[in-house]
């Protein structure tokens, strides 16, 4: 029966999608973001979530094909660990990159439409210590982003769009996974 519907579900979008597409031409986007970093909670403090924005120009082409390149602030966190004597520490983390993807959406209804994204970006996580004995410290890393974007074209240029992204950031010696769940708007030209 699950197969049933999976390849009936299948069909109806196959039969749908020449008459539905993304739209092609460039685009840009941007929209506010809560944000969550799993840095390390060992310490005396913790605070993995916070807000940010993300901002994004892009290009649709070939009907379902997107190419973007994004800019994502993560925010601010506070993170704790112990030392190897046992002396809590702690300190925030600002959070930032920019990268890009290449991503495939389909439509789902008329203005309606989801896709899926997988790219690279170059992610910051600055430390700033609390009291002794944090040292401060950064690291620029090279990670894999993926993410998923559901877009309802409201205007003739203007669309409301639901981004989740996901990537991994790397702070002093901890590494840690970045998500962001944004909702703003995107304007295509």
């Amino acid at each position: 029966m699950r197969q049933l519907s999976i390849a009936a579900t299948a069909a109806i979008l196959l039969t749908a999608a020449p008459h539905l597409r993304a739209a092609d031409g460039p685009y840009i986007a941007a929209g506010y973001a809560v944000t969550g970093f799993r840095a390390s909670c060992d310490g005396d403090a913790c605070d993995r979530h916070d807000g940010g924005f993300r901002a994004a120009a892009g290009w649709g082409f070939a009907k379902y094909l997107t190419v973007e390149a994004l800019y994502l602030d993560a925010g601010h966190f506070v993170a704790g660990s112990v030392t190897s004597d046992g002396t809590p520490f702690h300190g925030t983390a600002k959070v930032t990159g920019y990268g890009g993807t290449v991503g495939f959406e389909i439509p789902l209804a008329r203005g309606l439409s989801l896709g899926g994204r997988l790219g690279g970006a170059s992610m910051k996580a600055d430390f700033r210590p609390g009291p002794a004995p944090a040292i401060t410290g950064g690291m620029t890393t090279t990670q894999l982003l993926a993410g998923v974007t559901a877009r309802w074209q409201f205007a003739d240029h203007w669309s409301v769009r639901a981004d989740w992204d996901h990537t991994r950031a790397r702070m002093n010696r901890f590494d840690g996974d970045v998500n962001a769940g944004t909702i703003g708007f995107q304007f295509g030209f």
